[in-house]
């Protein structure tokens, strides 16, 4: 009895698994890279666009590879079902008629197969974490984009209300103004360095972005400044009023 074909096939779906499994170590190494290059950025400094595009891309493109070899699985698994079911059918069929030679090929193959189902078992639980490990990363990937960008914008605004206040300043300085102004503009300035400090602490919880945090302190201190002198001018302007009283 020959076996030739179902040997060959047997081969074939060997070789499918040498290359899912040299797939995987390339995956693997993906993922350990991805790893690094986050801990490497999330301890020191916010990702730059084209950096973060890169990561993006690199991500895609293994969940992509993903995708492919899922199917290829599928189609392993398959060819290993079809299998299984013609040596157990061969045996139970020609049970009596196979020779001890046949009988032991029959054996190996099975025994083969068998080896082959709880690898490709474990090829299919391996891909399912590898993709649930792609989709958080990309996922946590995202949202540290979107928190950096968001603090950006968040600082730009702070720093055009700074700009527009230190303007009022300076008109109510040259022209004069009455109390009520300058309480107004200590009501801001107090408003302004709440959400300054609300942006540190975001800052603080985002990660260590030295850059924006020295930003954000000399914004600080600058409104402390023009706090003092806003005082000086309104203490002048008091001690007119009450000698012209």
């Amino acid at each position: 009895m020959t076996l030739t074909p179902e040997n060959l096939t047997a081969l074939a779906v060997d070789a499918g698994l040498l290359i899912l499994m040299a797939w995987f170590i390339v995956l693997w190494l993906i993922l350990r890279e991805f790893r690094r290059f986050a801990t490497e950025v999330s301890g020191n400094k916010a990702m730059d666009s084209a950096t973060y595009s890169l990561c993006q891309e690199s991500v895609d493109k293994a969940l992509s590879y993903t995708s492919d070899n899922s199917q290829t699985l599928n189609d392993l698994i398959e060819i290993q079902q079809a299998l299984e079911a013609q040596v157990s059918q061969i045996k139970a069929e020609n049970d009596r008629m196979l020779s001890e030679q046949d009988k032991e090929t029959v054996d190996a193959l099975t025994s083969k197969l068998s080896k082959s189902h709880q690898l490709i078992t474990k090829l299919r639980t391996d891909l399912d974490r590898s993709v649930r490990g792609l989709r958080k990363a990309k996922s946590k990937l995202a949202k540290q984009h979107d928190t950096v960008e968001s603090l950006r914008q968040e600082k730009a605004r702070i720093e055009k209300e700074f700009d527009q206040l230190e303007h009022e300043y300076i008109q109510i300085s040259e022209s004069g103004g009455a109390p009520d102004s300058f309480k107004q503009h200590l009501q801001e300035k107090e408003q302004l360095l709440a959400t300054i400090d609300n942006y540190k602490k975001k800052l603080a919880s985002a990660g260590d972005i030295d850059q924006l945090k020295q930003e954000l302190a000399n914004v600080k201190q600058q409104l402390k400044h023009i706090t003092k002198e806003k005082d000086f001018v309104e203490k002048k302007y008091l001690d007119l009023i009450n000698e012209n009283n």
